[in-house]
């Protein structure tokens, strides 16, 4: 059998049918893709698999205990925004607890091999010990407020940064976090209410926003701030990521405002500070004053014994001499002895009424 003219010259009609096979079954197995960019062999690219997004689906499962955390957290920031100069002393002792806990416990979670509830425990105790000293020491309380004002300001400060300049050493973030920090500390001993609106507004608005971006993107917002403070790199955050900090700074203002022009109105925590200190030195006085009234009664109470147990004697004593005396004059002792008796009687009521 001849072999037709458009197959080279010298190939059987077996060869042919052969070469047709391999052909096809190479055809049948490039993808549309390859077909469309015209790659073959094997230096194709693979099929692609398609890429999940972060970004683009919520994630709705939460942990019991943490979200009922985050939702009293919540509950403390709204009052921490509106109500935090009012009650002046609840505020000290969560502002030092939250100090406390915060600064235990990110150390111990990063260095500790303790499990995660020890952790949490120990953070609490450390936490407790410092809203108790912050509540009591005034001057405490308000050196740790502005501390943390400056703290939170560094934090948005560093962020901020970020997104133009990575630092290139950690000592960047310390300095501005001290350098903040302690400038704001000693701006609130001077300024003392001026400084306990914004430091409790600016604390309320941040536990505010913790727990929206719990229930947003699991906290992913709040690790990113903690790799700026630590001067690390991270992933990227999505577009409602920012929207969430971006309520921060908005609920900081209006805590602010509403502190400043309607829930502190007339309010000074120094008149509250006056008022007791007033009432201990008046309290002071009523208990020394009846301390001395206490003792004069008794030497009154001792007297009124002794011109008793006297009276009794001298009434005996004229009872027997009067039987001694002539009728004439026993008459004039009885009316003489009825009267002493009688401004007796009366001297001893009035001085039972004084005791």
């Amino acid at each position: 059998m001849a072999v037709p003219s458009t197959y080279a010259p010298g190939l059987q009609t077996s060869d042919v049918i052969k070469l047709s096979r391999n052909t096809s079954m190479q055809l049948s197995s490039v993808s549309s893709d390859q077909l469309t960019t015209g790659q073959f062999g094997p230096n194709a690219s693979q099929p692609t698999v398609p890429h999940y997004d972060k970004c683009d689906q919520l994630d709705y499962n939460y942990e019991p205990v943490l979200a009922s955390v985050c939702a009293v957290c919540f509950i403390f920031g709204v009052l921490y925004t509106v109500l935090g100069y009012r009650f002046f002393k609840a505020i000290m002792f969560l502002t030092g607890f939250f100090f406390g806990t915060i600064v235990t416990f990110v150390p111990l979670d990063e260095y500790s091999q303790l499990p995660f509830g020890g952790n949490i425990g120990i953070a609490v105790a450390v936490g407790a010990l410092c809203g108790i000293i912050t509540m009591l020491v005034q001057y405490v309380g308000l050196f740790v407020t502005g501390l943390n004002f400056g703290l939170f300001l560094a934090a948005a400060a560093l962020t901020v940064i970020e997104e133009f300049y990575h630092p290139s050493t950690k000592w960047i973030a310390i300095g501005i976090m001290f350098g903040l920090g302690a400038i704001f500390a000693v701006v609130a001993l001077k300024f003392q209410k001026a400084m306990t609106i914004l430091g409790t507004s600016i604390l309320g608005a941040a536990l505010i926003v913790v727990c929206i971006d719990y229930f947003v993107e699991h906290l992913v917002m709040v690790y990113y701030i903690l790799d700026r403070l630590k001067v690390e790199y991270s992933d990227p955050v999505c577009w409602f990521s920012w929207v969430v900090l971006g309520v921060w700074p908005f609920v900081f203002l209006l805590g602010g405002i509403i502190q400043w022009k309607v829930t502190s109105k007339g309010f000074t925590h120094q008149e509250v500070m006056r008022i007791k200190k007033t009432r201990k030195v008046n309290l002071q006085r009523i208990r020394a004053k009846e301390r001395r009234d206490t003792k004069h009664s008794r030497y009154r109470h001792l007297y009124q014994i002794r011109r008793k147990n006297g009276d009794v004697i001298a009434k005996s004593f004229v009872q027997g001499v009067n039987h001694k005396l002539p009728p004439q004059m026993r008459h004039l002792s009885e009316e003489s002895g009825t009267e002493g008796m009688t401004q007796l009687d009366s001297a001893n009521t009035t001085m039972t009424h004084v005791t």
